[in-house]
């Protein structure tokens, strides 16, 4: 995990996949609330370097609406969840340094297995003030 990677900024070599819109769960770090957010984007930046894969990961953080001062929360996934990020992650991977044919459809999509109740609090939402909502 790197909290520095930022969207569309690249070392030479490295490629670059976002994964949108997935389910995560927050849990406020001062008051306790918790809420669950099906627009959570990870954001991976890969590379093949001296014989070796690499990847970096950055998912991005919410705030809480009920505290005052909100500290940025880390999404938590679901074991589904993880496993829909992971494959699509795999088929990034083979597209780029192996030079497989992957279409759009073969991503999935992570299905949200939780009510979800409100519109996108923007405002509280690290992706969005880095623009990548």
């Amino acid at each position: 995990e790197d909290d520095s990677l930022q969207v569309h900024d690249l070392k030479p070599g490295w490629k670059e996949f976002v994964q949108r819109r997935a389910l995560g769960r927050f849990q406020c770090s001062q008051c306790f609330h918790k809420w669950s957010s099906a627009k959570v984007h990870i954001l991976f930046h890969m590379c093949w370097c001296q014989g070796q894969g690499m990847v970096w990961m950055r998912a991005f953080r919410q705030a809480c609406r009920r505290c005052p001062d909100p500290q940025l929360e880390e999404p938590e996934f679901s074991q589904e969840t993880m496993e829909t990020l992971l494959h699509n992650l795999v088929l990034k991977i083979l597209q780029y340094f192996y030079h497989l044919p992957i279409q759009p459809s073969d991503l999935l999509e992570v299905v949200v297995d939780t009510p979800v109740g409100g519109p996108h609090d923007s405002a509280r939402c690290e992706g969005c003030q880095l623009g990548v909502c």
